[in-house]
């Protein structure tokens, strides 16, 4: 309880404060990691505020806060409008070790020992030519202040926008990729810095993992090079947070689009999975409504009954 406390702390402190570092979930079995879900944070927006500047502001991908804040305007959300701060995650289904990155939430989250849980925001490939590949990789090599050489199909593709890239970029806060990157094993893909920060949390790189400066400048000490790398694509998130099971979800990649009935099905085979196999009796106004409104909320869908403590048969004694 402490820890979480200290979380909550960290995330309405300072825009110093960049990273969430969350105690693992406390109970075996469990997937949920930072504010117990009853905890809901909000900021009140200034009136010169955009949620992109409070995004920007706690570190949270543009994509996220908008999700978190569906009736919201993104750039006129008006003075004194309560903004949610999303401060729960669902770690993803995915081994708890290394770096594990999911696509459609647009977050990075790290294992640097069991004791702690390290996420960050992100923003990744953009869905035409330029996707971040899927997959198991590693961190191959890492680089403080790197330089770049952009490739000639991306010079090629700005010329045509009417934008002149320079054939080479020198190390320097001007510098495309920020002032750290990680090379991936996947060759020519990077987790690296950005000097475009609004893009954090949408799908406008050509292809690499882009974080803001001061997350990775925190990132970068912590990870060794050979730390693996799972790329996994999860729209829906299921899990458990003490006695009651979550779902938390978010749209579909729009290279792999799913309907209803398919989203739906996903779901409920998640479930089946997070509650031993077996298929638990929950409101079907519920699920749709989880399943429909996407949100990147954690979302409680079903309560499992409190364990009935066994009777203990009173044993005769003879006279």
């Amino acid at each position: 309880m402490k820890t979480r406390l200290l979380s909550s702390l960290l995330l309405s402190a300072s825009t110093s404060v960049s990273a969430l570092t969350l105690a693992p979930p406390d109970r075996p079995g469990d997937s949920l990691i930072g504010n117990p879900p009853h905890e809901v944070k909000y900021v009140a927006a200034k009136q010169e505020d955009t949620l992109i500047d409070i995004a920007v502001n706690f570190r949270l991908g543009q994509d996220e806060i908008v999700l978190a804040n569906p009736f919201v305007d993104r750039w006129l959300p008006r003075e004194g409008t309560q903004v949610r701060i999303p401060s729960s995650f669902l770690l993803p289904n995915a081994p708890r070790q290394g770096i594990v990155i999911n696509l459609p939430e647009m977050r990075i989250y790290y294992f640097p020992d069991p004791s702690r849980v390290v996420t960050y925001a992100i923003g990744i490939g953009r869905e035409d030519n330029w996707k971040t590949p899927l997959g198991k990789t590693h961190v191959a090599a890492k680089t403080e202040n790197p330089s770049w050489t952009p490739p000639k199909s991306i010079i090629a593709e700005h010329l045509a926008e009417g934008d002149v890239l320079e054939p080479y970029y020198r190390p320097g806060p001007d510098n495309p990729l920020g002032l750290f990157a990680f090379k991936l094993g996947i060759p020519g893909y990077l987790i690296h810095s950005t000097n475009k920060t609004n893009g954090v949390g949408m799908r406008v790189s050509h292809g690499c993992i882009r974080m803001y400066p001061a997350d990775i400048e925190q990132f970068f000490p912590m990870v060794k090079v050979g730390t693996q790398v799972n790329i996994v694509n999860q729209s829906i998130k299921v899990g458990w947070y003490h006695d009651t099971l979550y779902m938390e979800v978010y749209p579909e990649m729009e290279e792999t689009p799913a309907t209803y009935e398919q989203r739906l099905h996903s779901a409920l085979s998640l479930i089946e999975q997070a509650n031993g196999g077996q298929m638990p009796v929950i409101k079907g106004a519920v699920l749709k409504a989880a399943v429909e409104k996407a949100t990147g909320i954690p979302v409680a869908i079903y309560e499992r009954p409190a364990q009935t403590p066994p009777v203990v048969q009173s044993q005769a004694v003879p006279n």
